[in-house]
């Protein structure tokens, strides 16, 4: 591996660089290094964090009880993303779950076991939508727990570390992604990375829908932004998953996330603001079939004061199967988020939660192939940023597992990559890096009208009021509108001029990935007319599967987002 650094910029050769710190990009650095490859890993926020850290640590793993299997597991997936998912990748995911499970365990997180030591039905839970119970449960601390064996893999490879720098574009030579330009936060430095392959593992865009979102401040959709200025094709853009149970009050806690379909348990209803009963039977539904529902209720105007529904988990109480499931939630610590929000009366289900949907998920992305291989060469990607394995909608408990799978499969098939490229020459100098070192250099110190957070601010209200849970043709259409205005006003930027830990230059990249993302999010929303999925036209409510049982696809054609459509790949 070889480093170089002057005064202004830092550069970085190695075979593979892998752009994310979570789940998906440890896996996959660490497997692309066990392959031999000399390993670059770049993480936007601190190395484990994002949206691994922030989840329950609910993990999926078919088998563990009697009747279930992979094939099982496998048409629970297509079903619950009606019908939108690449077979391949939805039979692969069923196929390496295991595996991917054990290679979480193997960095050092053991999922709970019963008093034998194994996976019995004492220890596996059901999740909406799966067919039998499946999903395995972390320690105490979730996410946070897998966020710390993440660390400790990492600490134990010969990888080098790249943490608090932020990608803004992927560097190509005739064709092919050869490395990347990066803002280093704590340094200020701009550091351009050689590789002979690059793996997208960048998280989401749930932030585009703050404060109605459960994800991380780090999810503004940078890889999905990378990949398509790189010339990578993506699908189901439109695809955003809300999950249905959000906190709606007091403003700082807005869109916590509650839980999905399952927390209701056997007994629990969905009201609307005056008490009249919308949803029975919640906890084997799938996400998007119950955040449909409550879409089409708040469309109609039976929401709350707080623009919620009211989850009513009182008739839990009246079984002993609801109040065991009340002490596991407890025990869980599933409860303490609304015991601060809400109260005592709710936190002991005495008393409805007021919930609304919020943006959880992106189920589009990337497109892959099954080696985590995009549409260029030279570029993989896996985890959120991918698309194509959940379709529509993604089953609970699932992402984490798919993390490991698809992120052991995109370092290995990058080291093969590499391997193709016999020596990484150094890029700095070319058009394009060159470009993006003078972007980055006039950042700071500029003296316009708007911060990137003020512009952020207004994108994501925007996203939320135009583009949220329920759409329809005008609200696109004029979401478009109003993105192209903040697009102009991103032109007229005031940053200061400070080098260390400089967050407005920050928030400055984000924005330009943002903008973007939340134009293709739109486009593929107009050209979706019908309801599938998470996607839900208040004007097209009806799924047509003679014309739409197709994915959208988007690429660049001359810096303007193309939009079509494919036949689903089987």
């Amino acid at each position: 591996m070889f480093v170089e650094v002057n005064s202004a910029v830092e550069k970085v050769s190695c075979d593979v660089l892998c752009l994310g710190g979570g789940g998906a990009g440890v896996a996959a650095a660490i497997s692309a290094a066990r392959r031999g490859a000399k390993t670059v890993l770049v993480s936007k926020e601190p190395l484990g964090y994002g949206d691994t850290r922030a989840s329950m640590g609910m993990v999926s793993c078919p088998g563990l009880v009697d009747g279930d299997s992979e094939e099982i597991f496998y048409h629970d997936i297509i079903r619950g993303g009606e019908n939108l998912g690449n077979l391949e990748l939805a039979s692969m995911m069923a196929e390496k779950c295991r595996e991917g499970c054990s290679m979480l365990e193997n960095f050092g997180l053991l999922f709970q076991r019963d008093r034998q030591g194994c996976f019995g039905e004492k220890v596996v839970y059901p999740a909406g939508g799966h067919t039998y119970p499946r999903t395995l449960g972390c320690p105490p601390g979730g996410g946070v727990a897998i966020g710390s064996a993440l660390r400790s893999a990492v600490a134990r490879e010969r990888l080098q570390v790249f943490e608090e720098v932020a990608a803004c574009a992927l560097l190509t030579k005739e064709g092919r992604v050869v490395g990347a330009t990066c803002y280093d936060l704590p340094s200020g430095e701009t550091l351009v990375f050689s590789a002979g392959a690059v793996i997208l593992a960048s998280g989401g865009g749930g932030w585009l829908y703050y404060p109605h979102t459960d994800c991380s401040s780090g999810t503004t959709g940078d890889g999905f932004s990378l990949a398509l200025r790189a010339g990578a094709g993506l699908q189901d853009m439109e695809q955003v998953q809300f999950i249905p149970f959000g906190l709606t009050h007091p403003r700082d806690r807005c869109g916590i996330f509650l839980g999905e379909p399952n927390i209701a348990a056997p007994a629990g209803l969905l009201r609307n603001s005056e008490g009249k009963v919308i949803l029975e039977g919640l906890s084997r539904m799938t996400r998007a079939a119950v955040t449909r529902v409550m879409a089409e209720e708040l469309a109609g105007g039976g929401g709350t004061e707080h623009g919620g529904l009211l989850l009513d988990l009182r008739p839990n109480l009246e079984s002993e199967k609801g109040r065991r499931i009340w002490e596991v939630r407890r025990q869980r610590g599933q409860l303490n988020i609304v015991r601060q929000a809400y109260g005592e009366e709710a936190y002991y289900w005495k008393e409805p939660w007021d919930v609304a949907p919020t943006a959880h998920y992106f189920m589009g992305g990337v497109k892959i192939d099954t080696c985590g291989r995009s549409t260029v060469e030279g570029l993989l990607a896996a985890g959120q940023v991918a698309g194509g394995i959940h379709g529509g909608n993604r089953l609970g408990s699932v992402s984490l597992a798919e993390l490991f799978v698809f992120g052991a499969a995109a370092g290995e098939s990058a080291a093969a990559e590499a391997e193709k490229v016999r020596h990484c020459e150094d890029i700095s100098r070319s058009a394009g890096a060159r470009q993006s070192i003078r972007e980055l250099s006039e950042l700071p110190g500029r003296k316009g009208r708007f911060s990137p957070l003020e512009l952020q601010r207004r994108l994501q209200q925007v996203m939320w009021d135009k583009a949220g849970i329920a759409r329809r043709e005008k609200d696109l259409q004029e979401a478009l509108e109003l993105i192209r205005y903040l697009a102009e006003d991103s032109a007229d930027l005031t940053i200061p001029g400070y080098k260390v830990y400089n967050r407005e230059v920050l928030h400055a990249i984000e924005l330009r990935h943002m903008l973007l993302v939340a134009g293709m999010i739109v486009q593929a929303a107009l050209l979706r007319k019908e309801s599938r999925g998470a996607h839900y036209r208040l004007d097209f409510p009806l799924r047509d599967d003679r014309n739409w049982t197709r994915n959208i696809v988007q690429h660049m054609e001359n810096g303007k987002i193309e939009t079509r459509t494919e036949a689903v790949r089987s």
